[in-house]
């Protein structure tokens, strides 16, 4: 697999990160616009799977990056290397926008304001422990945990950031060992505990699900590279992998609808595991769906997405506080139908401005900072 071809995956960040945007928007946006309700719900009622995709194009990009270098052995300099790489990436803007989430929580609390989804323990511990990224890392639940409600996810996928250095030499050993279609198929087991959980228990949040989301997820994103790597496909390959890519991304569609139609939606989360298979065909494919995900627009906002996820709760909360202190912002009202119309593309904007004023320039100076250390030593 060259460089080029995670272009598309890059792409696919941005359908996940509003995918999520618009799973906390839909209750405001069906009430300023019922008539939408029917023809979008079956979508947007299943926008938290976005953070399942995010886990499992997780574990396919960083084993892409990273299996050749540390598959091997574990080697003390490249583990820390790898967890220095990931904290440059992940924890500026963890930082900016827990402080940000902080200081309105605080704001709220000390004007004896209505809070709409005040944190369960508002402490300088609890601070601590998220400014750690180790919050879930000890405990089963994660609604409400952190500050800013959707970075539980960082720091779930910072648990797997930890043990990567240790796992990646068993994804290694797989990958040389077993067969290309036996990969394939442990790639999609993998994920299978995911769907059977949900099946079981008809919900995606029982105690200690984030663990078993970004295990699953993880770990089916990081067999499918190794059952991809290696592989020059053929043109005709290429091709057969965009349909199929495609074709697979139908069928997610048409079970969300399908199940909502018949009332099973409880179960459409069982459709999760079909991540790892679009992932999968969407690396190696060529055409159409492929090419508009490695499209210009499509990149740039899955560089972005990253920031788009951490800011689009401290942007979307304020607004829903100020539906309970302004009258003419209350629901029904065509100042909140306008408001959350936009309020996708202004959390896009600021998303975009974090990230590139600010994520990444933070992202480069922790990196030469590290290098600037090693050479010095």
């Amino acid at each position: 697999m060259k460089p080029d071809q995670v272009r598309q995956l890059t792409g696919v960040r941005i359908i996940a990160a509003m995918w999520v945007v618009t799973f906390h928007l839909k209750g405001n946006v069906f009430y300023a616009y019922p008539e939408w309700k029917g023809w979008l719900e079956p979508l947007i009622a299943h926008g938290d799977l976005g953070v399942d995709l995010f886990f499992a194009l997780s574990g396919f990009i960083l084993s892409y990056n990273y299996a050749e270098r540390m598959g091997l052995r574990f080697e003390r300099s490249t583990a820390t290397a790898f967890w220095w790489a990931r904290v440059a990436r992940v924890w500026p803007v963890f930082v900016v926008t827990l402080v940000w989430a902080t200081a309105y929580h605080g704001f709220l609390m000390g004007a004896s304001k209505a809070d709409p989804v005040a944190p369960h323990d508002f402490s300088p511990w609890s601070f601590f422990r998220q400014l750690t990224l180790t919050s879930l890392w000890t405990r089963g639940d994660f609604d409400r945990v952190m500050f800013n409600g959707p970075s539980w996810s960082v720091s779930a996928e910072a648990f797997a950031y930890a043990l990567f250095p240790v796992v990646v030499l068993l994804y290694w050993r797989l990958g040389r060992t077993l067969k290309r279609g036996t990969l394939l198929a442990w790639s999609l087991v993998a994920v299978a505990p995911l769907g059977i959980w949900v099946f079981a228990t008809d919900t995606l949040y029982p105690s200690w699900s984030w663990l078993l989301r970004i295990a699953c997820g993880f770990t089916g994103g990081a067999l499918m590279f190794q059952a991809l790597r290696g592989l020059e496909p053929t043109p005709r390959q290429r091709a057969w992998a965009s349909h199929a890519a495609l074709g697979l991304v139908v069928v997610f569609v048409a079970g969300l609808y399908l199940s909502h139609h018949f009332g099973y939606e409880r179960f459409a989360p069982g459709l999760s595991p079909l991540f790892v298979a679009i992932i999968g065909l969407l690396a190696i494919g060529d055409r159409h769906i492929v090419r508009l995900l490695s499209t210009r627009a499509f990149v740039t906002g899955g560089a972005a997405s990253y920031s788009i996820y951490m800011v689009h709760m401290l942007i979307i909360e304020p607004v829903v506080g100020a539906e309970w202190e302004w009258h003419w912002l209350t629901p029904g009202t065509q100042a909140a139908k306008l408001i959350w119309l936009v309020l996708p593309v202004v959390v896009s904007v600021a998303g975009w401005a974090l990230w590139r004023f600010f994520e990444e320039p933070a992202r480069h100076a922790l990196r030469a900072a590290s290098k600037l250390a090693r050479e010095t030593q």
